[in-house]
């Protein structure tokens, strides 16, 4: 306890928030089929339940080394079209253009991609889908471009 008026803050409380045990129990892909989960699991499966896995979006910040991140899209991302009607790239300009300002709509292209990820130290991999803009797939590209020309 802290006496009145003081500017301490307050100790954080005993054992994990629901977003730290999210992250520790985190899976790109589940098995609909899991039995005896733990709560901590379950949690982490209810979660996964309201993803949209139709498409992914992604970020292609270290495009140049050839990493990049994906995730599903949320529900918002879902009503707002984004990700499926504009490009899934998360950093791109047509991912989400301001509704007051009219941009040329870009061509934009379904892809699937071949995605090799590590997950609890083990390599897994899937195919998912994305949607993204003639300049954000050349960046997607740009690695296996280089590498070609050499």
């Amino acid at each position: 306890l802290y006496p009145y008026g003081s500017s301490s803050k307050r100790p954080a409380p005993p054992g994990k928030s629901e977003f730290e045990i999210l992250k520790e129990s985190h899976k790109f892909l589940r098995d609909e089929n899991e039995k005896d989960l733990s709560w901590d699991q379950q949690l982490a499966s209810k979660y996964y339940a309201t993803l949209y896995r139709e498409f992914a979006v992604c970020d292609l910040k270290h495009y140049k080394s050839g990493n990049f991140a994906l995730r599903w899209r949320t529900e918002d991302e879902v009503l707002s079209g984004a990700g499926e009607t504009t490009c899934g790239n998360t950093r791109c300009v047509h991912h989400d253009p301001p509704r007051h300002v009219e941009l040329r709509k870009p061509s934009l292209t379904t892809i699937e991609l071949p995605f090799v990820y590590s997950e609890q130290g083990e390599t897994k991999s899937a195919l998912v889908k994305t949607v993204l803009c003639s300049r954000c797939l050349d960046k997607l590209m740009w690695k296996r471009r280089k590498e070609r020309e050499k």
